[in-house]
């Protein structure tokens, strides 16, 4: 039995994906303590592991807050706990974990919420990836604090490409990796979807009153648009398909007179929705990518930022969806995206066939067994 300390960044798309393996060790006899915002409190603690929070961070921050305070608050709190621990897991957005393991004298363990970076992966990377990784060094790290943390490499890409440890998780199916075979043994692709079955649901949605086929439209837990949610309304409103919008910060109360063939929520459970749904359109997160190829929906992808470009991108590509531009001008686009992919019988095929391959990917026992070789 070990003592892990596992650390993250205050955001559902780094830390969802990670909390299956929190709990698959916990169940492995290991002592697991989990550090993040407050916010991820019960879903840390329904794994089994015990939360630690983040010090000297606001109990509900804004999302600014969030990006300039959540680096150096997870840092402090690691370097400041009064606890001997025998191995540190890290997500690879948090790329200051590798150092805080060198500082304690223990090994770590990286682990990527989407696709893997290395050296070819980022040289051949679009250009808004690129400003998108300068970005975050500017907003959420900081010189001041890289100095602070006494890092080697001290922005996100080089961090990524250098500081590598002797073991990498990629939350991601092997067939979603771009240029997979420069990756070597020390790089391990799972996704153990199956077992997030511990993370609270609270939506009842009615779907035995629901016509087929049911369309799931989500931008995610980051991005909310009222605009965008009334030119849903206004363009799936009265068509013969059940919708289900996911409002987010977006009161369902304040878009209007909804039409009855549309479900607004402000909190939907994904895995849930998206077990009975027939088209998703998505931002392209890589954990509801993941989970939309584990139950076989075919996407309507819709990125924004970050990687969600080149996850649009792969999908199109694999052959399990179509693109639209972001917000785009007309709803009319959207309805016949939508219409299109859910009629496309082949594309209904891929999405099936890579379902089928994800129940043979690696399993999070074989991750484990990787994890303890290393204590």
């Amino acid at each position: 039995m070990a003592d892990i300390l596992m650390i993250n960044v205050p955001f559902a798309g780094h830390t969802n994906p990670t909390l299956p393996l929190a709990a698959a060790l916990v169940c492995n006899g290991h002592n697991v303590s989990y550090i993040n915002s407050e916010e991820f409190h019960g879903k840390i603690e329904s794994t089994g592991a015990s939360f630690i929070p983040y010090e000297n961070y606001p109990t509900s921050p804004t999302e600014q807050q969030k990006k300039t305070m959540c680096f150096r608050a997870a840092y402090d709190t690691a370097i400041n706990l009064n606890q001997k621990f025998d191995l540190l897991i890290y997500e690879m957005f948090f790329f200051p974990g590798i150092r805080i393991a060198e500082k304690l004298g223990i090994p770590s363990v990286r682990q990527f919420s989407q696709p893997a970076w290395n050296e070819n992966t980022l040289t051949n990377a679009a250009l808004f990836f690129k400003i998108s990784c300068v970005l975050i060094n500017h907003q959420v790290m900081g010189k001041k604090n890289a100095d602070y943390m006494g890092l080697k490499n001290k922005t996100l890409a080089k961090a990524i490409i250098n500081d590598r440890p002797a073991l990498n998780v990629i939350y991601v199916p092997q067939i979603f990796q771009t240029e997979r075979n420069t990756y070597g043994d020390d790089y391990i692709f799972t996704v153990p979807l199956n077992e997030v079955s511990f993370i609270p649901q609270s939506q009842s949605i009615p779907y035995e009153i629901m016509n087929s086929p049911i369309i799931y439209i989500s931008l995610g837990s980051i991005i909310s648009n009222r605009g965008f949610c009334k030119e849903c309304i206004r363009a799936f409103g009265g068509k013969d398909m059940s919708i289900i919008l996911n409002t987010g910060k977006v009161r369902p109360e304040t878009l209007g007179k909804i039409p009855g063939n549309i479900y607004a929520y402000s909190y939907v459970p994904q895995m849930e929705v998206l077990s009975r749904a027939d088209v998703f359109l998505t931002h392209c997160g890589m954990n509801s990518v993941n989970e939309a190829m584990f139950y076989g929906v075919p996407m309507v992808a819709m990125p924004f930022i970050n990687d969600q470009v080149s996850n649009a991108k792969k999908i199109v590509e694999l052959g399990i969806g179509k693109r639209v531009r972001s917000f785009p001008g007309s709803g009319k686009q959207l309805y016949r995206t939508v219409k299109a992919v859910y009629e496309d019988v082949n594309m209904r095929n891929k999405c099936t066939a890579i379902q089928e391959s994800l129940k043979r990917e690696t399993s999070l026992n074989e991750v484990i067994k990787r994890i303890e070789n290393l204590l």
